[in-house]
């Protein structure tokens, strides 16, 4: 037997012992670095999830559904395990979810938790790691001049004009908020049917001496135009200065077809044409329909140039018709669009500023462009009251009268005047025509620097789908509404990118 003090001097199996308590400690630190890891993973994910909340939220701060967009927006980046759970990625647990707006600054303010179970250090007592995310963001409008170019063609009356009036309506107090105004942005509004109105008060822009009062019977010029088909300035954005406009004018067609009915009889106790500058009721307006007439027939409102106040835009949406007869050339409301947000119309349009420059540092310019048809002529094919009416360019059902092949009166005329210049003038030759020019136009406009968005609400024809694609700063600014929900989805969507947003926490 070993004397006492030799075993106590014995240290064999101590090595073991103490490896076996060092292993603890290593452990220990060894699960810690995983689950640090995993924490470090977990808090850069929901700092990008919050983020993109935060975004989102503000682009859309006036919506009903801000909240549920804000979480929807939040889940889909932080990958909820099941659709109505709080658990997440790597299998976090969301503690706390917390929106609050201040509207006045037009800021979202989104704060979470996230408690991450851990798996080492779990062992140690440590059941779960916190990563939390405080981040806000402001609609941080840049300036910007935005023209809104909308078909008010016959073909847009009842429900369409409704959806396209409300739609419009959706985006404007997406941009303005709460606001009346915002700084240094501009809209304005151009109505299009197959002419567009510059306004009675802009005499000043026509051709000397081309103007006949007594041309108008008992009524007035509302305002419309001629195009300016020479040389090539339907194309451009010449101001009146340079190249003055003419006065659009349907001249009466009594006995033009007697004893039949003409396509627009009047003298200056039967004209019916509703005032654009005071319209009636969508019922009203719709009821005299194809039938109206007189010398402004197929003139729609004047032109809104740039304003501020946003009641006053949308005062002017609301007073939005659809005006019958013509046709539709939107060409020349993309024109004029252009006209109300290039420089070289300075002090035109009345404000002595405005347009601004192109190269304005932080101003962008804008054009909304809308249609629900193609480019052409549209020929009424009137007969007698109860008398059947085919549309298109086949001959009226009126007795005894023989198709001559041509169409309503438009801003260039009458198809068979051949203002456009084709070789054997058809309707389906000046869309063509129409459409090429129109295309001309798009490529100048965003040569400019211009941004161009598109939209087509139930069209059909693929021809003029892709010319508004193509028309458009990119495909992805060309919308195909089918429908009054897609048209309204369309306008919300250009307004949440127009909204321009950055993180200020």
């Amino acid at each position: 037997m070993k004397p006492l003090r030799q075993v106590l001097r014995d240290r064999r199996g101590a090595v073991a012992m103490l490896a076996g308590l060092a292993a603890i400690p290593l452990l220990a630190m060894a699960g810690a670095a995983i689950d640090l890891t995993r924490l470090y993973l977990l808090h850069s994910r929901l700092v990008t999830s919050v983020d993109a909340a935060a975004l989102a939220g503000a682009r859309v701060i006036n919506d009903l559904d801000r909240d549920a967009q804000i979480q929807r927006w939040f889940w889909a980046n932080f990958t909820r395990e099941r659709r109505t759970g709080t658990t997440g990625y790597l299998g976090a647990e969301i503690t706390s979810f917390t929106i609050s707006v201040e509207e006045s600054n037009r800021v979202v303010r989104l704060r979470v938790r996230a408690a991450l179970p851990t798996t080492v250090l779990r062992l140690f007592g440590q059941e779960t790691l916190v990563a939390s995310a405080d981040h806000a963001a402001r609609r941080q409008d840049r300036g910007m001049e935005l023209a809104l170019v909308l078909d008010v063609t016959g073909s847009m009356a009842g429900a369409s004009m409704t959806a396209l009036r409300d739609s419009a309506t959706e985006l404007v107090n997406i941009l303005f908020g709460p606001n009346e105004t915002v700084p240094n942005f501009y809209m304005s509004v151009v109505p299009y049917t197959a002419t567009v109105n510059i306004g009675r008060g802009r005499s000043s822009w026509l051709a000397p001496g081309s103007l006949d009062p007594t041309a108008y019977g008992s009524t007035v010029w509302r305002g419309c135009v001629q195009a300016r088909y020479q040389n090539g300035e339907d194309e451009t954005d010449t101001p009146p200065t340079i190249v003055p406009f003419r006065p659009h004018l349907w001249p009466s067609t009594v006995g033009r077809y007697s004893p039949n009915r003409g396509d627009n009889e009047w003298t200056s106790t039967t004209i019916t044409e509703p005032n654009p500058e005071n319209p009636p009721s969508d019922s009203a307006q719709n009821a005299l329909g194809n039938d109206a007439k007189g010398p402004n027939l197929g003139c729609g409102r004047a032109v809104l140039p740039l304003t501020q106040p946003r009641g006053v835009i949308l005062n002017e949406i609301a007073n939005l018709r659809a005006t019958h007869r013509g046709g539709t050339m939107a060409n020349l409301g993309l024109q004029m669009g252009w006209a109300t947000i290039s420089p070289r119309w300075r002090g035109l349009w009345g404000s002595p500023t405005l347009p601004l420059n192109y190269d304005t540092p932080y101003m962008d310019k804008v054009l909304v462009l809308m249609t629900d048809g193609n480019n052409e002529w549209y020929d009424w094919p009137e007969g007698a009251p109860g008398a059947c009416r085919t549309s298109g360019s086949n001959p009226p059902c009126r007795s005894g009268y023989t198709s001559d092949g041509d169409a309503d009166m438009t801003a260039y005329g009458r198809l068979r005047e051949n203002r456009l210049g084709i070789a054997g003038i058809t309707n389906a030759r000046a869309l063509t025509e129409i459409n090429a020019r129109m295309s001309r136009l798009c490529t100048r406009i965003k040569a400019n620097g211009v941004i161009l968005y598109t939209i087509t609400f139930n069209v059909g024809s693929t021809v003029t789908q892709d010319l508004y694609r193509t028309c458009a700063t990119r495909p992805e600014y060309y919308f195909n509404s089918p429908d009054t929900a897609s048209l309204r989805a369309a306008f919300r969507e250009i307004g949440g990118q127009l909204a321009n947003l950055r993180l200020i926490r």
